[in-house]
Order: structure tokens, then sequence, then C-alpha cells
């Protein structure tokens, strides 16, 4: 479903008042995730976890290397090639407020990138939101309610919904769930379980948290300082753990 060859991911600084620098974020970042299979990067802040994320959703460039989703190259891609991909491949970011327009409503957030790619009668797609907001645990009420006077929790739904909307093969969790208390995390984290297979998903999530990555994914990656440290499935870091996930697991 989803490959990455060799990727490295260079900054250059060329502001007047300095001296040029570069900055190596990622180096020779390679690996498969399977369709049906799910797939965890973890490291500490600053690791690249989040550059490595925007790269492989084609919002950014890598310096070298290649992104394959379902066998094509999204950077040489053109826009309605790429619209294409992007259906296939959604994403849930950790704020979801800086996501949402302020002004929409809940069926207004749900509805827009369904009506980007099919056509609905106006009751259909009402029956479609409601459908969705159903399945992320959210009341029929919360339907026209502005996005803004829901709870962090309940926007973190919405925005769920509105990835699972165009139907994806693969969803992007880009530290989805660290803005959240405890409680409200493992609500999230049971809702998603509960989602990955209705829908058979596949899940690529980036957290810090590696109790989040345990619960969500086969595989895991560890980042540090811009390469992989460790590459291994979670049945084979829980029975035979190495110091980096040792250290990992310590809060």
């Amino acid at each position: 479903m989803l490959k990455c060859e060799n990727i490295s991911k260079i900054y250059n600084d060329n502001s007047w008042f300095s001296k040029k620098e570069s900055i190596k974020v990622l180096e020779n970042i390679s690996f498969h995730l399977k369709q049906g299979r799910s797939m965890g990067f973890a490291g500490r802040n600053g690791a690249g976890k989040s550059t490595l994320m925007r790269i492989i959703l084609g919002l950014e460039k890598a310096t070298e290397g290649s992104v394959l989703f379902m066998e094509k190259n999204i950077h040489g891609l053109k826009y309605n090639e790429l619209k294409k991909i992007y259906k296939d491949m959604q994403v849930v970011f950790q704020d979801p407020q800086s996501s949402m327009n302020h002004q929409y409503t809940v069926y207004d957030v749900i509805k827009e990138p369904v009506e980007n790619y099919y056509s609905y009668a106006k009751d259909e797609m009402k029956n479609i939101v409601l459908k969705l907001l159903s399945a992320v645990r959210l009341s029929e009420d919360k339907l026209y309610k502005n996005i803004m006077h829901l709870s962090g929790g309940e926007q973190q739904r919405v925005a769920v919904a509105r990835a699972l909307s165009v139907q994806p093969k693969l969803l992007i969790l880009d530290e989805a769930l660290s803005s959240l208390d405890m409680i409200i995390q493992a609500e999230i984290i049971k809702l998603l379980e509960e989602l990955k297979e209705k829908y058979k998903l596949s899940y690529l999530v980036i957290s810090h948290d590696i109790r989040i990555i345990l619960k969500l994914c086969d595989d895991i990656i560890f980042l540090e300082n811009g390469i992989i440290k460790d590459k291994f499935s979670i049945e084979q870091g829980i029975n035979n753990p190495s110091e980096s996930f040792k250290n990992m697991m310590i809060v």
C-alpha cells in the first residue's frame, strides 16, 4: 500500500544574518506498509516524525527518496491524480480546531470532503453524515452545532468522521490523541480500534506515546534524530524488547 524508499530531508538556512547551514531532519528512511496492517512511528520530540508525515502526504518534498502509495509516486502526480490519492489516504491532525473551519457546523465539516468526490441529494447527504456521527459515537443533536461549541474530544471525533467520509484505505493519525486528557484519550483509542475493524482500515500512527501505538498498530518504527533506530512487530517488541522499546515505555 505505502512504500517509502530512502527518504532524506535537509533544510537549508539561507537567511542573510547567518552562515549557510544544512540541517538534516531525516536520513534514509525506508519502510513498506502492507494493506490491512497498521504501523506506528514513535520517538521523542524532534525525532522527525511529523516531517515524515508531511512528506508522505505530499505537503513537503523529500530531498532524496520516493513515496509510493498504491504504486504511484505521489511527488510526481498532477493535481487531479493527487486528488484521487487523497481520497484513499486521509489524515487526522493533533489540533482539530486548526484543521476545521470555525464558522462551520458539524454537518458542514463532514459533508465538505464528500462533496469533493460524490454527488448526493440533500436527504442522502444528511443520512450519510448521520451514519458517520453514529460511527464515532456522537448524537444526532450535534449535527447543526457550530464546531467551536464542542469539547476537544467531540471535535476530534468529528475530525475522524470527516476523514472516514470518503472511505479511505489508509488513515494517518498525527499525534491525534496527544491534546486529549487520559479518559477521553482512552475512549478515542477504543473507538479507533472498532473503526479499524469495521472499515478494514490501515493506520499510520505518529506518536511520542508508545501506549497508543501498542493499541492501534501491528508494527512499530522508532525514530531518533531522523534515523530509524529500531523496526519490528509489536509482538516482537513485547516478547523481546530492545533498550529503545523499554525506554519509550517509561512515562
